[in-house]
């Protein structure tokens, strides 16, 4: 159980921790304080948004406060000033001022939806100034329509006419705006400062402060801005209502805008004075206000101090005295400044609440930052002692190690850091040194058997170059290099039997090209004896071709013989007169014609003699000629035919000399005879003409054999080509096989085999010619040239 203990101890111990966790937890606290101060300040900053939320908001109420204020005292401007000067274009400040309160008002309660008293407020407001609209402006503007110009006001009717003052207010009210819109131009530039920085989380709580406190800053101008047009309304309102009703107690408004204008003026410039463009708008807006109440203002209200109570205008005096609109407009204005002072004490409270929370932070931050410093500290000491020392025990022992020194004890060992590791490994060197010296003696030993088994094995490969295939190593090898030993054996074992099926293996390709050669020779003599024959035959076909020619020459002859012998037997109806003498003509024509058809018996009876030898030749020249054959028996139909039509011809011609001797003693029917020979004429020259034809046919049949003869001649030479070259290969892998005996013939394998000589042949036998049998030139060269004749395929078979 103690040892145990001890062990769980070990492990527990801050020894045991790598280096890396000890690193990781150094820069772990302050990462985590770190951690947190950054959720502190986002929480913080946040808030402060948030807060600043809520105080623009306050501001941006209070300003549409104002200005519906404002807007309401520009619609109590425009009654007065018409109530005054009578003019309907004095109302247009009424008329806008309602439209823009009214929009406002209504646009506010939506702004404080979530401050159900606020709404409460606007709402009451809201009907004050609708009570105040029907019950005092709208009745006051409708008796001044009803009294019109009177005669004792004219002069301060003249005077309001004139515009003076507006034109005066106009410019006042521009240069307000244009004061305003920059102050709003920069608000919405720091406001959107404000979110980046917030958005980015890398800026001060110092940052943040004086980037809130510009935005309000700028609200507060604004706001103050909208207060100085609201003290300048209020003195143009009091004006006028001191120019109506003539009592001086409603100059109260004009006093107290007057005061309030000129400490706000002055206020504001000092607040803007790091904005020399704002200042100079403040200057003249100050200007055209003091020239407004110096050319407009006192001018005015002199005189209608000079004018008193005007008979004419008594009504409207007793009416605007009554003060009724006053009540309502101070209701009015009550019930706005309770709603924008509930308002400005939320702003002041949201501002405060906002510098509380951004103290809280500074101080969390210090606080956290003061800590992770310390905390850092305190695990780096630790964490640099602890690597440190146990660093240089392990450093002086790897000096010793390397100075040679196995036996020093390496401590450390049971540590769980990297440290502890460096130590073990170290140990292992040490180890590992004490180990080397070991194997160098083993490998002294290792050395000395291998250069006796590297002296063996050269003599034995030395006796393998030399070709002796019978070597084995019988000596025994060290255990090491006996599996080299038998590789040795068996590769030359194998190496043996190799060389023996080779020997083998030669033998019989030498044989086959022994036979291959005898058989490449017997093949060029069938080849010779084939040509010779082929020579025999185009020299027949050629001689046929000649005489089929002829034939045909002398059957065109024929034909035009017979043409003529028409023309005179039908000329022979116009001489009938002298019959005798015309039939004593034609017994001689007829005498003409037996010998002519006696001439075409002999051409058809040789005809078919040439195609009976045709035939003949076709059937000895085999397979080749069988084509040839089929044309001859054409052709000997056709002399048959021909031999028929001869006969037929003849017997005619013996009728027709009958008819001729009867014709003596016949003249009466010489001109029915003459029509019987005309007719006879005719159907001989279609005979004629047909055997004309049927000779042409057999010339052309025979050119087409000679056509056939040419191209087997060709084929025959192509393969005499192939002969030779197959002959050529066969002596070739002969001359081969003797090269690979000799070069086996080196070895020497078991039981002394060797390659016998290769065995002479002889070359291939002359032809009955004497010539070599693969010299073409002498074999069909002088029969081709003597029995060509001029045919064209004879001539291209000597040129071969």
């Amino acid at each position: 159980m103690g040892a145990i203990t001890e062990i769980k101890a070990r492990k527990l111990s801050f020894a045991n921790f790598s280096t890396k966790t000890k690193v990781l937890i150094a820069v772990a606290v302050p990462l985590l304080l770190t951690v947190g101060i950054g959720f502190v300040a986002k929480t913080s900053f946040s808030k402060m948004s948030e807060t600043s939320g809520w105080v623009a908001h306050a501001l941006t109420v209070l300003e549409e406060a104002d200005s519906i204020v404002s807007s309401a005292v520009d619609m109590e401007t425009g009654m007065r000033g018409y109530l005054l000067a009578g003019d309907e274009q004095f109302l247009a400040p009424y008329k806008s001022g309602g439209e823009k309160a009214y929009s406002a008002l209504e646009q506010l309660r939506e702004t404080v939806s979530d401050n159900p008293p606020q709404v409460q407020r606007l709402t009451e407001a809201e009907n004050v100034l609708k009570q105040w609209q029907s019950e005092v402006a709208e009745q006051q503007i409708q008796l001044r329509r009803e009294i019109g110009n009177s005669k004792t006001m004219v002069d301060l009717s003249r005077q309001v006419q004139k515009a003076e003052g507006k034109t005066y207010f106009d410019a006042f009210r521009k240069l307000t705006t244009e004061f305003i819109q920059a102050e709003q131009a920069l608000l919405a530039e720091r406001s959107l400062e404000f979110t980046d920085l917030i958005e980015l989380g890398e800026t001060s709580a110092d940052s943040i402060r004086s980037v809130v406190t510009m935005v309000n800053h700028t609200h507060e101008v604004i706001a103050e801005a909208q207060r100085i047009l609201s003290a300048a309304v209020d003195m143009e309102t009091g004006m006028r209502g001191f120019l109506l009703a003539g009592d001086p107690t409603f100059l109260a408004p004009y006093e107290r805008g007057q005061e309030s204008f000129a400490t706000r003026v002055k206020g504001l410039s000092e607040t803007v004075s790091d904005n020399p463009a704002q200042v100079a708008r403040l200057t003249e807006i100050e200007k055209v206000i003091s020239d407004w109440r110096t050319s407009v203002v006192e001018p005015m209200l002199d005189l209608r101090r000079s004018i008193g109570n005007s008979a004419t205008m008594d009504d409207m005096a007793r009416l605007v005295g009554e003060a009724h609109g006053k009540l309502f407009f101070d209701q009015f204005r009550d019930t706005m400044a309770e709603f924008m002072s509930i308002e400005d004490a939320l702003k002041k409270q949201r501002e405060q609440s906002n510098i509380e929370t951004s103290a809280n932070t500074e101080t969390m931050i210090l606080g956290a930052v003061g800590a992770a410093i310390l905390l850092g500290s305190i695990f780096a000491l630790l964490i640099g002692s602890s690597i440190g020392s146990a660093i240089k025990t392990v450093t002086q022992a790897m000096s010793r190690v390397a100075e040679g020194d196995t036996s020093v004890e390496i401590k450390g060992q049971s540590r769980g850091d990297e440290v502890g590791a460096m130590a073990r490994s170290l140990d292992v060197f040490r180890k590992a040194l004490v180990r080397e010296k070991e194997l160098e003696e083993a490998q002294k030993v290792r050395d000395a058997q291998q250069a006796e088994v590297v002296r063996e094995l050269s003599g034995r490969l030395s006796d393998l170059a030399k070709g002796d295939l019978t070597v084995q190593i019988q000596c025994s090898f060290p255990e090491d290099y006996e599996q080299l030993r038998r590789d040795f054996n068996s590769t030359v074992s194998t190496l043996s039997a190799t060389v023996t099926e080779v020997i083998e293996i030669s033998k019989n390709i030498r044989n086959g090209a022994t036979e291959i050669s005898q058989s490449s020779d017997d093949l060029s003599n069938r080849t010779e004896s084939q040509a010779a024959t082929l020579e025999e035959t185009a020299a027949a076909i050629d001689e046929l071709t000649a005489s089929v020619k002829s034939s045909a020459d002398g059957a065109r002859s024929v034909e035009n013989i017979m043409g003529e012998a028409r023309t005179e037997a039908e000329n022979s109806g116009e001489v009938v007169q002298s019959a005798v003498a015309a039939m004593t003509e034609i017994e001689v024509s007829s005498s003409h014609i037996a010998q002519i058809i006696s001439v075409i018996d002999d051409i058809a009876f040789q005809t078919n003699l040439l195609a009976l030898n045709a035939g003949v030749e076709a059937a000895r020249a085999g397979e080749a000629g069988r084509g040839f054959a089929v044309v001859a028996s054409e052709v000997r139909g056709l002399a048959q035919r021909s031999a028929e039509a001869a006969t037929e011809i003849k017997a005619l011609i013996t009728d027709s000399r009958s008819q001729v001797t009867r014709g003596v003693d016949l003249v009466g029917k010489a001109g029915e005879a003459l029509t019987g020979i005309v007719e006879r004429v005719n159907h001989i020259s279609k005979l004629v003409t047909d055997i004309a034809l049927g000779a042409v046919e057999q010339s052309t049949a025979l050119g087409e054999i000679n056509t056939g003869v040419v191209q087997l001649d060709k084929v025959t030479q192509q393969n005499a080509g192939m002969v030779e070259e197959a002959t050529a290969a066969s002596h070739m892998l002969k001359s081969d096989a003797t090269n690979l005996a000799e070069r086996v013939a080196h070895f020497k394998i078991t039981g002394g085999a060797k390659i016998t000589p290769m065995q002479q042949f002889h070359a291939s036998k002359p032809t009955a010619d004497g010539d070599d049998d693969w010299d073409l030139g002498g074999i069909v060269a002088e029969p081709i040239a003597a029995n060509a004749n001029g045919n064209a395929a004879l001539d291209k078979w000597h040129d071969f």
